[in-house]
C-alpha cells in the first residue's frame, strides 16, 4: 500500500479523515450532551486538521503559514487532548509553567530549523517529541483518573494512546536514515507507514473519546433512574421506604416464603398519643420526631433483608424475612429501647413523660393460599390490643 502512496497523498487523506470525524465530534458538542473537555478535544481535531491541510500546501503558500502556523496547529491536537482530558476527569491542569516552556522551545526550534537551518528531519523530531509529551500527559490522566469517573471504559483510550506514542517514537526513530527530499515530497516507504499508523491513532482516539461521552451519559442516566426509582420508593419525612414499596416487598415475600417454607415476620409500631404530642410541640417538632423514631426502628433491623417502611402517620413498619416469632419479639424490644432511650418529652401523653411506642408482632409460615393482608392483618390486631392494654408495650398476633 505505502509503495503507491507519497506522504503528501497520505497527509491529505489524514487531513481529511480527521476533519469529517471531528465534524462528527461538532454533531456531538452541538446537538448531544457533552462534558467538560469534550469542546477542547473537538477544537483540537479541528485544528490538526486544518494545521495538516497548511503543511500540505507548502509551496503555494508562504513557509510562516505552511511550516510554522501549520504545525503550530497539528501541536494543538494534542495539547487540547490533554487539556479536555484533564477537565473531563475533574482534575486540575498541573505544570503549566512547565507546558507553556515545552510550547515556546518547539516554536524556537521549529523557527530555527525553518529559516536559520533548513532541517526538515529537525522539525519532525521536534514535532514528535512534543505530541509524544502531550500523548503521554493525557495516557497519565486516562490511567489514574478516568477509572473514579468511568470504571474500566478508559481501556480503548489508554490503547490507542499508547499506540500514538509507539507510532511517533517510530517516526523519530526512522528520520535519520530519510533524506531531505523522501521526507515529504517523496514516497518515504517507511515515513508513509509510520504516518498511516499515526494517522489510524488518532482516528482511534477520536473513537475512544466519543465512546467515553457515551458511556458517561448512560452512567449518568443509570444514577438518575436510581435516584428517581429511589424517591419513588422512599418516604419524604423519614427517607424510610413507603407503603408503596411495602406492598410489593411484602407480596414478595410472601411468594418466595411459599415457596421456602421458612417464617415471616411483621412489626407494627404506632407512636403513644401522637396527635398530642403535635398539639402540644407543633408539627415541626412533630416532624422531628417522626424522623428520630424512625431512625431508631431503621437501626433496629440488623440484615440488609429486613425492610422498615413507614406504613402512615405515626405507623411504621418492619418485615424480617426469615424470622421466627422469638427473634421478631427480640427486635420488637430492641425497638422500644432505643425510642425510650431517645427520651423525647412528651408531656402530654397518657402513657409517659417521654415518647414511647405500642408494637404488635406476626409471625406466619405462609402457604400456598396465604394473602399478604393476612399478615397485615394479623400484626395490625396485635398492635391494636397492645394500644388496647395500655399502650407502651409489646403483643404478638
Amino acid at each position: 500500500m505505502t509503495a503507491h502512496l507519497d506522504m503528501l497523498t497520505t497527509l491529505v487523506l489524514g487531513a481529511l479523515t480527521c476533519l469529517t470525524l471531528s465534524g462528527v465530534m461538532l454533531y456531538f458538542s452541538v446537538a448531544r450532551k457533552t462534558y467538560p473537555g469534550f469542546h477542547y478535544w473537538t477544537l483540537g481535531f479541528v485544528s490538526t486538521s486544518l494545521g495538516t491541510i497548511l503543511v500540505c500546501l507548502r509551496g503555494s503558500l508562504p513557509d510562516f503559514l505552511t511550516v510554522i502556523v501549520g504545525n503550530m496547529l497539528v501541536v494543538a491536537m494534542p495539547f487540547m487532548l490533554y487539556v479536555g482530558m484533564a477537565r473531563f476527569a475533574g482534575v486540575g491542569l498541573n505544570r503549566k509553567l512547565l507546558h507553556s516552556l515545552l510550547i515556546l522551545l518547539f516554536l524556537f526550534f521549529f523557527i530555527q530549523a525553518t529559516y536559520f537551518f533548513p532541517d526538515i528531519q529537525v522539525r519532525i523530531v521536534c514535532l514528535s517529541l512534543i505530541m509524544i509529551f502531550f500523548f503521554g500527559e493525557s495516557l497519565s490522566i486516562a490511567v489514574k483518573h478516568l477509572p473514579k469517573v468511568l470504571g474500566s471504559q478508559n481501556q480503548l483510550l489508554v490503547a490507542t494512546l499508547g499506540f500514538a506514542i509507539v507510532a511517533s517514537l517510530m517516526r523519530i526513530a526512522i528520520t535519520p536514515f530519510q533524506n531531505q527530499a523522501t521526507s515529504f515530497m517523496g514516497s518515504g516507504g517507511m515515513q508513509v507507514f509510520v504516518l498511516i499508523l499515526i494517522i489510524l491513532s488518532v482516528v482511534g482516539i477520536i473513537g475512544a473519546l466519543i465512546i467515553l461521552n457515551t458511556h458517561r451519559m448512560e452512567i449518568d442516566l443509570k444514577k438518575t433512574n436510581r435516584r428517581i426509582e429511589k424517591l419513588a420508593n422512599q418516604d419524604g419525612l423519614t427517607h424510610l421506604f413507603n407503603r408503596r414499596y411495602f406492598d410489593r416487598c411484602l407480596g414478595f415475600e410472601c411468594k418466595r416464603h411459599q415457596r421456602s417454607g421458612q417464617p415471616l415476620s411483621m412489626i407494627m409500631i404506632d407512636i403513644d398519643c401522637f396527635k398530642n404530642y403535635n398539639d402540644s410541640y407543633g408539627h415541626q417538632a412533630g416532624d422531628d420526631c417522626l424522623k428520630a423514631v424512625a431512625e431508631e426502628i431503621r437501626k433496629s433491623g440488623g440484615r440488609m433483608t429486613d425492610k422498615t417502611a413507614r406504613f402512615g402517620g405515626e405507623e411504621f413498619v418492619m418485615i424480617l424475612p426469615d424470622t421466627k416469632a422469638k427473634g421478631a419479639l427480640k427486635v420488637a424490644e430492641t425497638i422500644m429501647t432505643r425510642i425510650r432511650n431517645l427520651a423525647i418529652p412528651h408531656a402530654s401523653s397518657r402513657v409517659c413523660d417521654i415518647v414511647t411506642v405500642s408494637i404488635g408482632v406476626a409471625t406466619v409460615i405462609p402457604d400456598l393460599d396465604y394473602s399478604p393482608a393476612e399478615l397485615v392483618g394479623r400484626a395490625d390486631k396485635a398492635l391494636y390490643r397492645s394500644k388496647a392494654e395500655g399502650r407502651n408495650c409489646i403483643r404478638t398476633g
